[in-house]
C-alpha cells in the first residue's frame, strides 16, 4: 500500500516524490527505503516532520530552501534532524526559525521563549572516516560476490590497506573469483586464499605445507579468504566480512573525534549566546557514556596519597576531571544534547541526554534547570544548572 505523503509532495513537489520515493530505479535515501520496504517507518516519519513544519504557527522558515536540502542524497538526514529539532521545541512551546542568519552562516535553529533566544546548532555524526572506508570496500567486494554463482561462502579477513575503488582491492577481488574457479574445477571442499599483492598470492587447500617458499606469502598476506563448499550452488556467494585484530589493540578514541566535531560546530553558535549544540549520534551504536563524558568535561583522574612505608595504610584516594573537556574551553555553548534514535514497534523513538556546561566563566550563559529540562533529560547532572552550580 502507499502511504499518504501530502506534506511531503507539498514541500517536495510531486514529480519529485514520484521519480524519487516511489519511482522504479530512486537513488534518495527515502526512495531506497521504500523499495526496500513499502511499509517502512522513515518515509511515513518524514511526512509526520514535513506536516509538523507545514501546518505550526510556530515554526518560520524559507520552504524552497528546505526542499533543496531535504531533495539532496548528502544533505537530506541532517535536513530531517534539523526537521526534527524545530518539531520538537516548537511543540515545547519555543517560537522556531530556521536558519535564521541565512544566507549568511549561522545556527540551525533559534528558539524563542519569553523573548529570550537560544541558538541551536544540529549534528548528525555518522561513522569515522575508517567506517567509511571499511563500510565502501564492504559494499565493492560484495556487490560482485552478490552476482557471482558458485557453491562457496567466503569468510573474508581484509586490512585497512585496501581503499575502494583502488588497484589493490580490485585485484584481491580478481584473485577471489580466480580461486572460485579453481576450487569448482577441483570440486574441493575448502581453501584458504592469501594475497598480498598482483603476482604475491597462495591458495592452499587442506593439508598443504604452509612452510617454505609459502611462508613469505603468508605473512605478507594482508587479504585472506576462506572457501567452505555448501550444499547446493548459489545464484551469488555468501560472504562475510572482517578485519583482523591488532597487536597491541589500539585504545577507543570516539572521545577526541566528538570533541573535535564539536569544536567545529561551535564557530556557528554567536558568541555571548545561549548557544546549543545537538548530536545525533544514532548510528554510532557503540559509543558510550563514559566517552561522551570524557569529551564535554575530561578525563578522569585518580591518585593515591602518599605513605611513609609499606605497613601504612592506604588512605582514600582523589579523583577529579582534568581540563580537557570541550565545555570548558568555549563561552559559546551553554549544553550539548546527545540524541539517539531508535525504533520500538515501528515507531521512531528519540532519547535526548542534555549536558550543561561546567565553565563557571563570566562570559559563560549557564541555563537553569526549566530551560534544560526544555531541551531533553539533565539526569544526574541538575547540579550543573544555573541555580545549582557552585
Amino acid at each position: 500500500m502507499t502511504p499518504d505523503v501530502t506534506y511531503l509532495r507539498k514541500l517536495l513537489g510531486d514529480s519529485w516524490v514520484d521519480t524519487e520515493v516511489f519511482g522504479n530505479e530512486p537513488s534518495h535515501w527515502l526512495g531506497l527505503w521504500q523499495k526496500k520496504n513499502p511499509d517502512n517507518v522513515w518515509v511515513r516519519y518524514s511526512e509526520q516532520l514535513a506536516k509538523a513544519l507545514l501546518t505550526s504557527n510556530g515554526i518560520s522558515f524559507d520552504a524552497e530552501t528546505l526542499a533543496n536540502k531535504l531533495r539532496s542524497e548528502t544533505d537530506c538526514i541532517p535536513t530531517l534532524a534539523e526537521m526534527e529539532w524545530a518539531s520538537f521545541l516548537a511543540e515545547k512551546g519555543f517560537a522556531i526559525t530556521i536558519e535564521p542568519t541565512a544566507p549568511l552562516r549561522g545556527p540551525d535553529l533559534r528558539a524563542d521563549w519569553d523573548g529570550v533566544s537560544f541558538f541551536v546548532e544540529v549534528r548528525t555524526v555518522g561513522f569515522s572516516e575508517d567506517e567509511d572506508r571499511r563500510d565502501a570496500v564492504t559494499k565493492e567486494v560484495f556487490a560482485i560476490l552478490n552476482v557471482t554463482p558458485s557453491q562457496y561462502r567466503v569468510m573474508l579477513t581484509v586490512s585497512d590497506e585496501y581503499e575502494p575503488g583502488s588497484d589493490k582491492l580490485k585485484q584481491a577481488i580478481a584473485a577471489v573469483l580466480t580461486s572460485l574457479n579453481v576450487l569448482r574445477d577441483r570440486g574441493e571442499r575448502k581453501a584458504t586464499l592469501h594475497f598480498a599483492g598482483k603476482n604475491d598470492a597462495v591458495l592452499l587447500f587442506p593439508g598443504t605445507n604452509s612452510s617454505g617458499k609459502y611462508s613469505g606469502i603468508l605473512e605478507r598476506a594482508d587479504f585472506v579468504a576462506q572457501f567452505e563448499q555448501l550444499d547446493k550452488e548459489q545464484s551469488g556467494t555468501p560472504a562475510s566480512f572482517f578485519e583482523p585484530l591488532k597487536h597491541p589493540p589500539e585504545p577507543v578514541k570516539d572521545h577526541e573525534r566528538l570533541r573535535n566535531i564539536l569544536h567545529n560546530k561551535r564557530k556557528q553558535l554567536p558568541s555571548g549566546s545561549r548557544g546549543v549544540i545537538v548530536l545525533d549520534v544514532s548510528e554510532l551504536l557503540m559509543l558510550s557514556d563514559f566517552s561522551v563524558e570524557r569529551a564535554l568535561y575530561g578525563d578522569w583522574l585518580v591518585a593515591f596519597p602518599l605513605v611513609k612505608g609499606p605497613e601504612e595504610p592506604v588512605g582514600e584516594t582523589i579523583s577529579w576531571r582534568n581540563r580537557r573537556g570541550f565545555l570548558l574551553h568555549t563561552s559559546r555553548v551553554s549544553a550539548v544534547v546527545i540524541q539517539r534514535r531508535s525504533v520500538e514497534n515501528e515507531e521512531v523513538k528519540i532519547k535526548r541526554q542534555v549536558y550543561p556546561t561546567n565553565r563557571a566563566d563570566s562570559d559563560t550563559i549557564r541555563l537553569n534547570l526549566a530551560e534544560l529540562e526544555r531541551f531533553g533529560d539533565v539526569e544526574d547532572r541538575k547540579h550543573l544548572s544555573a541555580e545549582n552550580a557552585p
